[in-house]
């Protein structure tokens, strides 16, 4: 179930810059973004996916959220939807909204973790209305894409 205050987004770009910081952007449709920092290994999950590359699928070295993905499927669950819900001291988090057994189940995760999984098992990423407008007034938030989308911070991709 879909609340009035979410967002539907995607994943934009996943990169790193030049400080070595790991970045996942996401925008809705209106193309405003949210930035997150996320980890080394979050990042390639993400960008594995992203690609949906038979051959990077084969090299890639299981990460948890395969083993999510797989008890996921054998259990007979399913992800309905990733939701960002949250953002406090400049720290994002999101819940996942699962289907077990006709039951509905929330569980709070990472927002870089649940994307990776909702990427795998092509589930709906949202945002909160509430934390798009936190991000836009964090005191230091990473800088926004120009308009033709370039961070001015460039971004190496993966």
């Amino acid at each position: 179930e879909l609340t009035v205050s979410e967002i539907r987004m995607r994943v934009w770009r996943v990169g790193r810059r030049s400080d070595s910081q790991y970045l996942l952007i996401l925008r809705d449709d209106w193309g405003s973004p949210l930035i997150m920092v996320i980890g080394p290994c979050e990042a390639v999950a993400i960008w594995s996916a992203l690609r949906n590359d038979p051959v990077a699928e084969r090299i890639r070295v299981p990460a948890t959220h395969d083993l999510i993905e797989t008890m996921l499927e054998r259990l007979g669950g399913k992800l309905e939807k990733v939701v960002v819900d949250d953002l406090w001291n400049g720290v994002y988090y999101a819940k996942l909204h699962l289907a077990v057994n006709g039951e509905r189940i929330t569980i709070d995760g990472r927002p870089s973790d649940a994307v990776a999984l909702a990427l795998r098992v092509r589930a709906p990423l949202y945002v909160t209305e509430e934390v798009m407008a936190a991000s836009r007034e964090a005191d230091s938030p990473p800088a926004a894409p120009d308009e033709e989308g370039a961070p001015p911070d460039e971004i190496e991709d993966l």
